[in-house]
């Protein structure tokens, strides 16, 4: 790992100065998506084609981490192929399913890509939940992460729990009748938020015991580094309700959750973007991650095509950074607006078009090099 590890530090030391920073023009690039084995699909297919039982079995998270870990390693030479700012990540997650199942102390229905369980609790079983340190499915991550870290050599990054957002969480608990309870029952949905920032900032907590992890070496996700102890929630809701509702439903949750750990990763998808200023100003917000929905905007056609979501967007990436995907036959145009704000930018990239130029043309436009 040794001749990777240089430029690991590197590019750890532009995220570092990206997150000390406020300035328009800070940006940063990675090329295409994945060019490294998801650690999410790969425990997604494990549980789908063993079954749940032997993939929880004593020694199976660990045997699966090593085998992870291995392959992970032999992708190295594709990740730092291409001099951009991406570093090598393991994200503890099995599905939106398998969250909800730690919460709610039930299993979920496994496919080969993702895990899904919605059981639609009444608000008197809502009532009786508790956190559960015993779950089957926390003490997977448990396993997971204990194993993460002795096979580390200082040469990925771990995020230990992918976290659905309080309010996601709670969707994925009540189920669709959380929207029609937040006129009927504003209290209640109030109160489930809360309690599913709790859960998370248990869980958090518990894995930092259990599984400790290094001081000061950060976490990654998706490829970005982020500062210690951050956390990713995975908030869909908020694209789905107004200003008003995000505001009394949305904004608590999460604020109480960030500001408890070491801040927030907000993965968000571009149906939402009208949200991006408002989520923007959450405390303890790190970052907003948006995802392409098909028939919706791009981040990039926002900015470059709808001057009234470009100022919003503009305005909410200088109080935390934007990320979203770039078309590189876009880029030139899409840079002249960029430079006013602060992105993480992945460009497209076909497999005959060489990606050092499109990389030059965002460290050119970017204050840091």
């Amino acid at each position: 790992m040794d001749k990777y590890a240089s430029q690991l530090k590197q590019r750890i030391a532009r995220y570092r100065e990206f997150h000390s920073r406020r300035e328009p023009g800070d940006l940063l690039v990675a090329i295409n998506g994945g060019r490294s084995p998801s650690f999410e699909g790969f425990l997604c297919a494990r549980l789908h084609e063993r079954g749940p039982e032997a993939a929880l079995a004593p020694g199976a998270a660990e045997s699966a981490v090593r085998e992870y870990v291995d392959l992970l390693r032999k992708s190295y030479g594709r990740v730092y192929a291409i001099d951009d700012d991406k570093v090598p990540c393991a994200v503890v997650h099995w599905g939106m399913g398998g969250i909800t199942a730690a919460m709610v102390g039930r299993d979920p229905i496994h496919d080969g890509s993702t895990s899904w369980l919605e059981p639609n609790l009444s608000w008197p079983e809502i009532g009786r939940l508790a956190f559960d340190p015993a779950n089957k499915w926390i003490c997977f991550a448990r396993d997971l992460n204990r194993e993460l870290w002795k096979c580390w050599e200082e040469d990925f990054m771990v995020l230990p729990y992918l976290h659905r957002s309080p309010l996601d969480a709670a969707n994925g608990i009540r189920g669709t009748e959380l929207f029609a309870d937040m006129y009927e029952f504003p209290d209640r949905v109030k109160a489930l938020a809360g309690w599913c920032a709790d859960w998370s900032i248990a869980v958090e907590r518990l894995l930092a015991s259990e599984a400790p992890r290094p001081a000061g070496w950060g976490v990654g996700v998706w490829g970005t580094w982020l500062p210690d102890d951050a956390v990713f929630v995975n908030g869909d809701p908020v694209g789905l309700i107004s200003r008003e509702a995000a505001d009394a439903f949305d904004r608590p949750s999460n604020e109480k959750l960030f500001t408890s750990t070491g801040g927030g990763f907000f993965h968000n998808h571009t149906l939402g973007l009208y949200q991006a200023d408002l989520v923007s100003s959450y405390r303890g917000i790190l970052m907003q991650w948006f995802v392409e929905d098909p028939n919706q905007l791009s981040l990039a056609s926002a900015l470059l095509d709808h001057p009234g979501l470009r100022e919003k967007l503009l305005a909410a990436s200088l109080q935390c950074p934007v990320a979203g995907w770039v078309p590189h036959d876009r880029l030139d145009e899409f840079l002249d607006i960029a430079r006013q704000g602060r992105f993480i930018l992945t460009v497209s990239c076909p497999e005959n078009m060489p990606p050092d130029p499109l990389i030059r043309k965002v460290r050119a436009a970017s204050n840091i090099k």
